[in-house]
């Protein structure tokens, strides 16, 4: 029988908290680093514009499963709700020494759900080990899924087969108490699972 140590995983508490941060910071809610040349992310269901979420840095978070040749993951959320209930969720991965002209100004939905949108908040990050028996809550990289409403469930990557595995979850409650003032659903987290094998394939994005 495995020891508790067995299920130990590497995990990052983001830990945030208020502040001004430039496009050149991770951050939650600040300007993102984004090309005038690239089109601005919307969404398929309906036209809106995607609201900036969340800029994590390698140099800042190496944890993450960066592919090769770039240095940035930047998460945009779709402010409104959608079938599966929440926001849909965006990710570019990106090499931030190829970005030189940046976008003037951001594009704004024309409408949202204030609880999905996020105030500005920089990081503190705390690196610890979590396990099944002891799950954060909070806005975090790694570790394990806090199922609140639900059984655990397991996914697989709907192009390769390979294991689903939560990398990002976007707490509604802070273990700080400094909450980002996002609500996803009866108050918990927006869990992000990516392939383990590309992250490129389809996410899985589910909220418990």
């Amino acid at each position: 029988m495995a020891a508790e140590e067995d299920y130990g995983r590497p995990a990052v508490l983001l830990n945030p908290l208020e502040g001004d941060p430039t496009d050149a910071d991770s951050h939650i809610g600040g300007p993102m680093l984004w090309p005038i040349d690239d089109e601005w992310p919307s969404c398929d269901a309906d036209g809106e514009p995607f609201v900036g979420a969340v800029q994590l840095y390698q140099r800042d978070f190496p944890e993450l499963p960066f592919p090769g040749g770039t240095d940035l993951l930047q998460v945009f959320l779709c402010t409104l709700d959608h079938d599966t209930p929440g926001p849909d969720v965006r990710l570019v991965w990106r090499d931030s020494t190829t970005v030189f002209e940046l976008i003037e100004e951001e594009p704004q939905p024309s409408q949202q759900e204030e609880l999905y949108v996020p105030t500005v908040n920089v990081f503190e990050p705390i690196r610890y080990t979590e396990y099944p028996a002891k799950i954060s809550g909070g806005t975090k990289i790694g570790g394990w899924t806090a199922w609140n409403d639900s059984d655990p469930l397991t996914f697989a990557c709907p192009e390769c087969g390979a294991v689903q595995r939560q990398t990002l979850s976007l707490g509604t409650y802070e273990p700080s108490g400094d909450n980002v003032e996002w609500v996803f659903g009866e108050d918990g987290n927006l869990n992000i699972f990516l392939c383990e094998k590309d992250v490129h394939h389809p996410i899985k994005v589910l909220i418990d």
